[in-house]
């Protein structure tokens, strides 16, 4: 008998324990008010419900992905990327797993040889998946000079891999590199070159600072007495002056291709216009700076790209 009555105080016991739990629970949730201002200070409880939760998720993630959102490009690539037509690799990564078409149309004259025409046709990928494959782009180029069709290797395939190694955080640039190689696919054409780029982007004022240094082993034969090292630098700055526009512009240093000739030093213009959420528009013109034979006098051209 005491042991039935023992039992029935517990039951009630646990019972009014729970009950009070619940209406605990209820009076806070109708306290809260529905709006909290985010300037104000967030209690303590909160603040350790986020440390265990999202706001820890954040602080384990790396500065490579800094998204902007679930999906789509993350805020420094599309802060930071450039798409008119110079030569300056931004190192930045495109939509995780979407495709680019990239087609770049050129003209260019010296005073030593005929005017050249150019029609560069690039399909670019950029990996969804992990974070070391969001920041990868993989790209095939056909690289074209029109008109003159039967240069000795006019039409070679490249093959592009660009890794984007740290997203701009801080004091802490964007760094990226891109390695190129050229396989002997054109005409009368043989060897294999490669190229490998260094990419530095920081961001300053309304804008950002680029840095390129390069360097390429030419292996082809098909050109008579080029250099078998070639090497160059990209000193660049592009500025934001619309949420859909830009310019950039971009100092070039290069060694000259044949052996014999003098060093390039060129300046190159670029505008980037954004039509809609999938076309970019990017005309561009350059000069010579040092009047020698080997550095072209002018040259303009277009960028067109279009995502998928």
């Amino acid at each position: 008998m005491q042991r039935t009555v023992l039992v029935r105080i517990v039951a009630v016991v646990v019972a009014a324990f729970f009950v009070g739990e619940g209406r605990s629970v209820a009076q806070e949730r109708t306290s809260k008010t529905p709006a909290v201002d985010s300037n104000a200070a967030r209690p303590s409880s909160f603040s350790l419900v986020n440390a265990s939760g999202a706001d820890l998720a954040s602080l384990r993630s790396n500065s490579l992905m800094q998204q902007s959102g679930s999906e789509g490009a993350d805020a420094v690539a599309e802060r930071q990327s450039m798409d008119s037509f110079t030569s300056l690799e931004d190192g930045q990564p495109g939509d995780p797993g979407a495709l680019e078409l990239q087609l770049d149309f050129g003209w260019s004259t010296s005073s030593d040889d005929s005017d050249t025409y150019t029609w560069d046709t690039q399909i670019k990928y950029t990996g969804e998946g992990s974070d070391f494959l969001k920041n990868m782009k993989l790209a095939l180029t056909v690289p074209l000079e029109v008109g003159n069709a039967g240069i000795d290797g006019n039409g070679d395939l490249e093959i592009e891999w660009q890794q984007r190694w740290v997203a701009e955080q801080g004091n802490m640039p964007t760094i990226a590199t891109l390695f190129t190689i050229r396989a002997p696919t054109g005409y009368h054409s043989d060897g294999i070159d490669a190229t490998f780029t260094g990419v530095v982007a920081k961001d300053f004022g309304p804008g950002t600072f680029f840095l390129n240094g390069w360097v390429k082993s030419a292996n082809g034969s098909h050109i008579e007495d080029r250099r078998d090292v070639q090497w160059g630098g990209r000193l660049a700055y592009l500025w934001r002056f619309d949420e859909n526009a830009s310019l950039t512009v971009n100092y070039v240093y290069e060694t000259s291709e044949m052996d014999g000739e003098s060093d390039m030093n060129l300046l190159e213009l670029g505008a980037q216009f954004q039509i809609n959420d999938n076309l970019t528009l990017g005309p561009g013109v350059f000069v010579g700076l040092d009047g020698k034979d080997a550095t072209p006098d002018f040259g303009a051209g277009i960028r067109i790209t279009y995502g998928f």
